[in-house]
């Protein structure tokens, strides 16, 4: 697991400063409810390529990877479109 990590440091540095980057914005944003909704969009397409491109690279793609990540992002997506409303 650790040797893993270590492998891989370079794409989960990408995502945590994406995430970071988003928290940053999505709180920024505030209150402006359409600017929001459009960095929560960009967020699930990007999480989403993100990991695709990652298991990708590592030849570790399947169709069962690809649909969690599909679901996390669009699950990730709902629930912060909820505090939109």
């Amino acid at each position: 697991m650790y040797k893993q990590f270590h492998q891989h440091l370079l794409a989960y540095g990408f995502i945590v400063v994406v995430l970071v980057g988003f928290s940053a914005l999505f709180l920024r944003a505030w209150p402006d409810r359409e600017t929001q909704r459009l960095l929560i969009a960009c967020l699930m397409f990007l999480y989403f390529g993100w990991g695709i491109v990652t298991h990708t690279k590592t030849k570790q793609l399947t169709l069962h990877v690809v649909l969690e990540y599909l679901s996390v992002s669009l699950l990730a997506g709902v629930l912060l479109g909820l505090v939109t409303i």
